[in-house]
């Protein structure tokens, strides 16, 4: 099968994923085959590449991927040939750990990571865990159910954390793919999204934003940070409200924020993608709802290309490769 490979982590300047054969690996019971139909472009792909994510060297050469949406066409499980399904960044869990037993499998210390621990899905085909796989329905196409499995999970994450009132206003600060998700699910909840961007007002209208600001306006009831900006962070915790929720799903290196801004009672979190159940509600939200995603269709070969653009802040929602 074609891939893209990543031997080392290098700059995306130096395009260092390399669109090459690679032997298709046998499935194990459990396991299924599944030709990629897309694949989402996360960010979290160009930290792994340029190695802002340092990874040991046992892991290469290293298929990205993590929003992976293929037809199953080998199956030692109960899933039929002919399904669709995908996975995102958690590939699978131990499920015997505290966190699993608890119910936060998204919190496995033994988890391994799709496009990471395994190869992912910049490629033609993919070995998957049946367990950790969600079935698509048939409402959602390929293109647009891909970036759900990370970008709409995690930013369905990001909201539910704040789990906003009616008439609630909340900032979402770094408007790009994930974003786009967050608008349109904080709206639908009846509250009230308030895009600060300088550079993607489009994407924040295309999303249904009540505003559009260049700068933070006013209190807010609660804010998303999307951007990896520290500075972009202190502007969202000093803009909420006392006594609510900054949520930060962003991998930045580090954040400051100046005690002045915690004068009053103000919680701040992360969120690590989400759980399978989070995923199926997401997917039936598309389906049913009518979700959008804003997406750009790319050919597998032009990866480096796609994260470069990413890099420069060219992309407009979210790019998905297809072989």
């Amino acid at each position: 099968m074609k891939a893209m490979v990543l031997e080392k982590q290098e700059k995306i300047e130096k395009k260092p994923l390399k669109y090459t054969d690679v032997e298709t690996r046998e499935i194990v019971n459990g396991q299924v085959l599944v030709k990629v139909l897309a694949n989402g472009v996360c960010h979290s792909d160009l930290h792994i590449v340029e190695g802002d994510f340092p990874l040991p060297r046992s892991l290469f050469p290293l298929i990205p991927g993590h929003e992976i949406v293929g037809e199953v066409v080998e199956s030692k499980s109960e899933i039929e040939k002919g399904t669709r399904v995908g996975i995102g960044w958690f590939y699978n869990a131990c499920g015997k750990c505290d966190q699993c037993i608890s119910g936060h499998e998204n919190l496995c210390p033994n988890a391994l990571v799709s496009g990471i621990n395994v190869k992912g899905g910049y490629a033609e085909y993919a070995v998957l865990d049946a367990n950790y796989v969600t079935k698509i329905p048939d409402g959602i196409g390929n293109t647009d159910a891909a970036p759900l499995f990370c970008a709409g999970i995690t930013a369905y994450s990001a909201v539910r954390r704040i789990n906003p009132s009616v008439n609630d206003r909340i900032a979402v600060f770094g408007v790009g793919g994930l974003a786009f998700y967050a608008i349109q699910m904080i709206e639908a909840m009846g509250a009230k999204a308030v895009a600060v961007t300088r550079s993607h007002a489009r994407v924040a209208e295309e999303a249904g934003a009540s505003e559009i600001v260049e700068k933070p306006s006013g209190q807010y009831d609660g804010s998303i940070v999307f951007a990896p900006s520290s500075s972009l962070v202190n502007d969202a915790v000093s803009s909420v409200r006392s006594g609510k929720t900054i949520v930060i799903p962003a991998v930045m290196d580090k954040i400051e924020i100046p005690f002045s801004s915690f004068t009053w009672e103000k919680n701040v979190t992360s969120v690590a993608s989400g759980l399978r159940k989070e995923t199926r509600a997401v997917l039936d939200m598309a389906a049913g709802s009518g979700l959008k995603s804003m997406v750009q269709k790319r050919k597998l070969s032009e990866a480096n290309e796609v994260l470069s653009e990413l890099k420069n802040g060219q992309i407009m929602g979210r790019a998905v490769l297809v072989p």
